[in-house]
């Protein structure tokens, strides 16, 4: 069995506040897009993990090895798993390729034990393992709130086409995290942009003025460069900013051609570059990914 996980970008994240656990509140629209981690499940009698990304661990601190021991601890599974993780997503990018690798572990040995569970038990599993991977079961467009475990499906029809660009250097959540300083000035609404989606049909210029990270405030200031490509994106015509809590910053636009005018603008600067469009997984036979 083999899984696409695809990438995310947020269109919109507020942070709400503190909780007394640590964790923060936010608002965000997600956003999955076709850049992928490919994992392949095959029979074993242990719990394996083999990555082509040799910076990445494949111990108990990797997070689909986690996923893994604490999916067959739940289900009393006695079955192993050996589990190939080829890595595309970058790490410390805020695209949630860790994330979207979990939910995908999830999906796939779901099917491949024949536990059978339902969508609402995967997710509850899910918020378990991060913030982050129950949007990563169902994929698309969704409003996440809570600490990133309230999925609300937004639907989307639209295909947008989307440059990702990257310095040469990662942003830690944690780190980025640490930074925020409350009160906020000028607190966001999401209600604006969610609108938006309503529309039949609407175009890159719609979102122009309403995309928006909280993050981008306290991270700019110790990352100028990431700053420096959100202003050329920007220059270039893109609708821009900065996903998750960086270090990717992505550039939307309407069609392909706008598209392969920006990536080949891109090419002088000595930044990752990765071409995607909108990846709608939610119809999909899993709830993460796509399966053969």
């Amino acid at each position: 069995m083999i899984i696409k996980a695809p990438a995310k970008i947020n269109l919109y994240l507020e942070i709400i506040n503190k909780r007394e656990d640590g964790y923060h509140n936010i608002e965000s629209v997600m956003h999955t897009v076709s850049l992928f981690d490919t994992l392949e499940f095959l029979p074993s009698d242990t719990i394996e993990l083999f990555c082509n990304d040799k910076n990445l661990p494949v111990d108990k601190t990797n997070l689909v090895y986690k996923t893994a021991v604490k999916f067959k601890e739940k289900y009393n599974i006695t079955k192993g798993i050996k589990i190939n993780l080829t890595k595309n997503i970058p790490m410390g990018a805020g695209l949630g390729g860790g994330s979207s690798d979990a939910a995908a572990t999830i999906s796939a040995l779901n099917k491949f034990w024949k536990i059978n569970a339902n969508k609402k038990d995967l997710e509850i599993f899910a918020a378990t393992i991060g913030a982050d991977v129950p949007f990563f079961l169902t994929g698309g467009t969704a409003k996440i709130s809570g600490i990133g475990n309230i999925v609300d499906k937004i639907p989307c029809k639209n295909n947008y086409f989307f440059v990702l660009v990257k310095p040469n250097f990662g942003v830690s959540t944690v780190h980025a995290y640490s930074k925020i300083k409350f009160p906020l000035t000028n607190p966001r609404k999401i209600n604006k942009i969610t609108e938006v989606f309503k529309n039949s049909f609407f175009s890159k210029e719609d979102f122009r003025d309403l995309v928006f990270n909280r993050f981008e405030e306290f991270v700019f200031d110790e990352y100028p460069e990431i700053l420096k490509i959100k202003n050329v994106l920007q220059n270039l015509g893109c609708v821009s900013l900065m996903s998750g809590s960086g270090a990717t910053v992505f550039g939307l636009m309407s069609n392909q051609e706008e598209l392969n005018y920006v990536f080949d603008k891109l090419k002088q600067y000595n930044w990752n570059i990765w071409a995607a469009s909108s990846f709608e997984v939610y119809n999909n036979s899993a709830f993460g990914g796509t399966v053969r």
